[in-house]
Parts: structure tokens; C-alpha cells; sequence
């Protein structure tokens, strides 16, 4: 298990971990995390592939769906891909969290990914017959190391999926990563396929169709890029994917909830944690521009 030394986040701030799975799992799993906090904390996750997490300690609230309802998520749920901010909060405690790539979506999970886009389920028995019972497992563990082989090994005994769409999904996810395309005919062109094709692949696996996703991909792309080099003018930063600033600032809104001015006011305290430590250990700030790696991670 790869993970990071023993830096500790300052005083009061959260603290967290962020863990390579087993090279066997990397097609499936972007990392395991922990999200610790002493005290109150409030903040946002970037929109990402899908996630399950587990609130081991402390209450945990989230914000779901359209309206972006507060929910507080049973204690093992399993979070659909999002294409927007999604605020939580809590007053202190201990959250668990398995990022998954579109693949691992289809190999562990398998069901439509669009029928929970933007939204938290219960985990239930999406892992099989042993989901119910992960939490008490998690509970009883006593080290990251600990819960992390736990997960590992439920994780790899799940059968690999026999979905048509296995290969063009992984074809598709290295289409939008490569950051060399934003229109979706070219997109359709560059992997041989026709429009009606892509769009049922994209929103099967990834939750979204491909304009939605195309949009996302730039947006993080920026976000990656300007989040720690606000002395520079953000026009010379942004994307070359965008006609001009404004049309950045439209899809900053759509994605944050928020002009780019409010989002680098906020403290953040988790999201730049989240980033620095994402980054050094996994290579890439946030999970939806996650790059699986072959060795120690240095690309992502």
C-alpha cells in the first residue's frame, strides 16, 4: 500500500490520506482516502467520478441532487458521478472514501450511472452480498492499513465485468483525459464510432452525456491549472478548449455554483489539503482528472 508519510496538516486544519490501491485495482480504484477533522468544517468536493464513502465517525452532511438538498447519507453510501460542486459539512469526525474510475463503476458497481448522477444512495448490497456487513468491518479496524486491506480484498474478489462496453469505456476515458478534444463529433471520429453510440456509453458509465462531460474535463483542467497561480492573470490560464474568459466564468458557475471570485475567497481549508496531498501522492489534484499509474505515482 502506497501512502503518505507522516506530514500533519496544521493545528485545527483536517488532515488527509491518500492511498494507491494494489496495481490490480488501479484500472478500477483512483485512490483510498481519509477525511479526518477535530472540529466544525465546511467545504466542497470538485465534481468527480463516483465515490463510495463510509462515516466512521461524526455526522456527515451533504449536498444532493438539483436543488442541492442537505442530506445526511446513511453511513455507508455510495455517491454518484457529479458534474458539479457538491457542499459538506460536519462537526468533527472520521470519513472513509474509495474513488472510482468509470471502469471501476462498471466492473463493481454495474448498474446505469446515470440514474445517480449527482446524487447518494444507500451502498446497500452494490458490492454483493458482503456490503452490508463492510461498515462493521471498517468500524472494528483500527489503522488505515487495516481498513484499506479490507476494502482491497473485497474489492478484488469482485468478478470483472462482461459489459459490451468495456473496452470503448476505457477508450472513451482516455479520449477525455488527453485533453486534445472538446467537440463531440470529434470526439465520435477520433474513436471510430457514431454519436448515438457514444452518447449511450458515456451516460451508461460515466453518468453524463458527452457534451456534459467534455464541459467537465476543460473546467478541471482550469481549476488544476489556476489553483495555485492566482498572482497570474486568470485569461492567460485558462483553457485553450475556451472561446474567452467569460465563457470560462459561465462554466465555473454551472460547476461550482459560484463565480470564481467567491470560490478563491473561501477558505477551502479541505479542497486545498485535499489537492496538495491528492497531488503528491497520486499525481493529479483532483479525482476527475485522474490518470492511472503504473508504479509510485508520478503521473496521476
Amino acid at each position: 500500500m502506497t501512502g503518505p508519510p507522516a506530514t500533519g496538516a496544521p493545528r485545527g486544519a483536517p488532515e488527509i490520506r491518500f492511498y494507491l490501491p494494489p496495481e490490480g485495482l488501479r484500472p478500477l480504484v483512483t485512490s483510498y482516502y481519509f477525511l479526518e477533522s477535530a472540529g466544525p468544517l465546511d467545504d466542497f468536493t470538485h465534481p468527480e467520478w463516483a465515490n463510495i464513502r463510509f462515516a466512521l465517525n461524526g455526522v456527515w452532511r451533504f449536498e444532493s441532487g438539483e436543488g442541492r438538498e442537505t442530506i445526511e447519507p446513511t453511513r455507508a453510501a455510495l455517491f454518484g458521478p457529479t458534474d458539479r460542486a457538491r457542499r459538506f459539512m460536519t462537526d468533527g469526525g472520521l470519513a472513509f472514501g474509495i474513488g472510482l474510475t468509470p471502469l471501476g463503476w462498471l466492473t463493481l458497481i454495474g448498474s446505469d450511472a446515470s440514474d445517480v448522477a449527482n446524487l447518494i444512495v444507500p451502498l446497500d448490497r452494490q458490492l454483493g452480498p458482503s456490503g452490508p456487513a463492510i461498515l462493521s468491518r471498517l468500524l472494528e479496524a483500527r489503522t488505515d492499513a487495516e481498513r484499506v486491506a479490507i476494502l482491497d480484498t473485497i474489492l478484488d474478489a469482485r468478478p470483472a465485468s462482461q459489459s459490451a462496453y468495456r473496452e470503448l469505456a476505457v477508450r472513451v476515458q482516455q479520449a477525455l483525459l488527453s485533453g486534445t478534444v472538446d467537440q463531440v463529433g470529434d470526439l465520435a471520429e477520433q474513436l471510430g464510432i457514431e454519436q448515438r453510440t457514444l452518447h449511450r456509453v458515456c451516460t451508461t458509465v460515466f453518468g453524463f452525456p458527452p457534451v456534459r462531460l467534455l464541459r467537465r474535463q476543460r473546467f478541471l483542467r482550469t481549476l488544476a491549472k489556476v489553483r495555485d497561480r492566482l498572482d497570474q492573470p486568470l485569461g492567460d490560464l485558462i483553457d485553450s478548449a475556451y472561446y474567452d474568459q467569460a465563457h470560462f466564468n459561465r462554466d465555473f458557475k454551472a460547476c461550482m455554483g459560484m463565480t470564481p471570485l467567491a470560490y478563491f475567497r473561501l477558505p477551502r481549508e479541505a479542497l486545498r489539503r485535499a489537492a496538495e496531498e491528492r497531488h503528491r501522492v497520486l499525481g493529479a489534484p483532483v479525482q476527475g482528472l485522474h490518470i492511472q499509474q503504473d508504479g509510485q505515482g508520478d503521473q496521476g
